[in-house]
């Protein structure tokens, strides 16, 4: 099957996120592509970080740990999924708080056309992408963490105490452990924390991979979260194991056909 280099790109890591090595032989069959072509490709992901090249092939260099920034641009076509359910989901509340992370980051585009709310968020790039004259758009103060680029701190935590929001859109590193959201960060953890008990509602944002991924601390149990927006890719059996312990709202692939 014939793909861009991106989306090439994007299913090289996919496979690599399932089965933590591939062999460039088969990917070069699996593309349609030369092997000098997945050698070049295998070379621009060890660079990045992502991969580690091996005779004949690659394996996972991220598992278990927190992913750059640069390493969460993949997924980019799922991500768009779910923020355009997450801002369908929105338009009937006047008042959210937007977590760091690249799906929330994804929203905002579409956050942007939807009938002006007040917005609170610790992430840097949410906060300058929200269009303040739709908006009313607040930053909250704290350090910033240069990995994700989101506030954190004494600061950030009570800013958050101070405000009561109708949503949350929180983002996580993974749902693996089966008993909640988790976050590689301790730095951000009291932060979601708060933003889950100042809000009235509370959705995780999670590409299907994260399914399969899970961070170093648990943020909250499934209770106090009322469902994970996913795209779908999710598989049958994922959603019928995560279904029993929170609702799953999932993207459909048409929803995103027209920016491809």
């Amino acid at each position: 099957m014939k793909l861009s280099s991106s989306r090439r790109l994007q299913k090289i890591v996919d496979f690599l996120e399932e089965n933590n090595y591939v062999k460039a032989k088969e990917m070069s069959e699996r593309f349609e592509v030369s092997m000098e072509t997945i050698r070049k490709d295998l070379i621009y992901l060890e660079e990045k970080g992502i991969v580690k090249k091996e005779y004949g092939g690659a394996s996972l260099a991220l598992t278990g740990i927190e992913k750059n920034m640069e390493f969460r641009k993949y997924h980019e076509d799922d991500k768009s999924e779910i923020a355009r359910l997450a801002a369908q989901m929105l338009r009937e509340y006047h008042s959210m708080i937007l977590d760091s992370g690249s799906t929330c980051l994804t929203c905002v585009k579409y956050i942007n056309l939807l009938p002006s709310m007040d917005i609170v968020t610790n992430s840097v790039d949410a906060f300058r992408q929200l269009n303040g004259n739709q908006h009313n758009v607040f930053l909250t103060p704290g350090k910033k963490r240069e990995k994700n680029h989101a506030l954190t701190g004494n600061w950030t935590e009570k800013y958050l105490k101070s405000v009561h929001v109708d949503v949350c859109l929180l983002g996580t590193s993974g749902l693996l452990s089966g008993s909640g959201p988790t976050s590689h960060s301790d730095q951000e953890l009291s932060a979601k924390q708060i933003m889950i008990e100042q809000s009235d509602l509370v959705f995780v944002l999670a590409d299907s991979s994260k399914f399969l991924e899970k961070g170093l601390h648990t943020v909250a149990e499934w209770e106090k979260i009322d469902g994970i927006i996913t795209d779908h890719n999710l598989s049958p059996g994922l959603y019928s194991k995560f279904c029993k312990k929170v609702p799953i709202y999932v993207a459909r692939e048409e929803e995103n056909e027209e920016n491809r």
